[in-house]
């Protein structure tokens, strides 16, 4: 997934094409260029993960993201007003939602699920109002 910050406070996780190589260690200095930017932002991937998509993803690739994901925790639970997939719940395996449900709780951000890009949208504006109005998730 590529990550796409052209929207914030909505950053989408997006595919990459195919036929592209798709540079991890890029996806990462964004990430960390979005946390150092100390401003509340919602993830959207625009859908959800497959069983492909894991096996796509080497060890060491995915230690890379556990590391930075810990190093960066704080800010993640402070800035991070959650993670929208679209698509439903129901439809994703076990062995998907599992390792996404740890990771979410890991780092301390919410997990939701939209039907929709547009469910997804709204979803995302009203996690960015609840943390601006002092709820869950509110920065300081």
């Amino acid at each position: 997934m590529q990550i796409d910050i052209e929207s914030f406070p909505i950053v989408w996780m997006r595919d990459h094409d195919e036929d592209e190589d798709h540079d991890v260690a890029a996806d990462r200095m964004v990430m960390l260029a979005l946390l150092e930017r100390g401003e509340p932002f919602v993830l959207i991937a625009e859908r959800m993960p497959t069983l492909a998509d894991l096996a796509e993803m080497g060890a060491e690739e995915r230690k890379q993201r556990v590391q930075m994901f810990k190093i960066h925790k704080a800010d993640m639970t402070r800035l991070c007003a959650g993670m929208i997939l679209i698509g439903r719940a129901a439809s994703l395996p076990a062995a998907i939602r599992k390792p996404l449900e740890g990771l979410a709780s890991a780092v301390g951000i919410t997990l939701l699920f939209a039907v929709d890009q547009a469910m997804a949208v709204h979803l995302a504006h009203e996690r960015l109002k609840t943390m601006r109005d002092g709820g869950a998730g509110a920065w300081s």
